[in-house]
């Protein structure tokens, strides 16, 4: 490696922007800039000896494996809610539908309360923005067993045609849970809001909004280093052009090298 690729690993890790994301997206970020020439294992091992790695809060959770994958964005939903207690110490249900091949937020509501009205208003928006222009015959909708999704989220799903919604209970309709928008749910508290001293409701949506935006637009490692919003409008990663990139670093990395007698990094 060159002394300015590992500066850039360090200013990278260092970098207030990203101290909250995960190293894959660090990684796929400096990709994106054009100035990562190299695989990800190389970057983690620069992270190592760089002593760059982050800290995170013990698992709460077991690891659930996802066993439900859809092949284009809008054939399979996720939708949740989690709690979030604010400073004042008042619990505030958030309410999450999240695409299954994108991994974007499509929707998200704040409430006091823990009710199936919102479910079914995010649901609602997310037919209405995105299931009715999509041209899909069906779309299924994973949720848990809650009681906020219950009544008239029911009730709307068995009306609506063109297209169809299928709602599926995990662990009830299907063998697994509802893994990845639970993880989603996770990383906007963890690597977001629990990083904040949010006094009350009133300062939460904005909070909010700021963690949904940055999880949307942020390089994700499942996704080859695409963000979510851009899977979700149809980009796909040209792995041709990532390979090419790699070997003109590497190129570069040799003929440098070998115009040195000495290197300052020696691990």
């Amino acid at each position: 490696m060159l002394d300015r690729e590992i500066s850039r690993i360090r200013n990278y890790c260092q970098d207030s922007r990203f101290l909250h994301w995960a190293l894959a997206s660090v990684y796929h970020q400096m990709r994106r800039d054009g100035l990562a020439g190299f695989a990800i294992h190389t970057f983690y091992k620069y992270v190592d000896l760089l002593d760059l790695r982050r800290s995170l809060p013990a698992k709460r959770r077991k690891h659930h494996a996802v066993r439900i994958r859809a092949k284009a964005p809008l054939q399979i939903l996720h939708a949740d809610m989690t709690i979030f207690r604010t400073a004042d110490h008042c619990r505030h249900y958030i309410y999450l539908v999240q695409d299954n091949f994108s991994r974007m937020i499509l929707c998200w509501r704040l409430a006091p309360t823990r009710e199936a009205r919102f479910t079914f208003e995010n649901l609602q928006q997310v037919y209405r923005e995105y299931l009715l222009p999509s041209g899909l015959i069906q779309c299924q909708v994973l949720m848990d067993d809650g009681s906020e999704n219950k009544g008239p989220v029911i009730e709307w799903a068995q009306a609506v045609s063109s297209p169809s919604v299928q709602l599926l209970t995990a662990q009830v309709d299907v063998d697994f849970s509802n893994s990845m928008i639970e993880a989603a749910n996770k990383q906007l508290k963890y690597r977001s809001l629990y990083h904040h001293d949010i006094p009350n409701g009133a300062a939460l949506p904005d909070y909010l909004g700021k963690a949904i935006a940055d999880f949307n637009n942020r390089p994700h490692h499942v996704l080859d280093g695409l963000t979510p919003l851009e899977v979700q409008n149809g980009k796909r990663v040209d792995h041709a052009l990532i390979r090419q990139a790699f070997n003109r670093a590497r190129l570069t990395r040799i003929a440098e090298n070998k115009a040195v007698k000495c290197c300052h990094y020696s691990f």
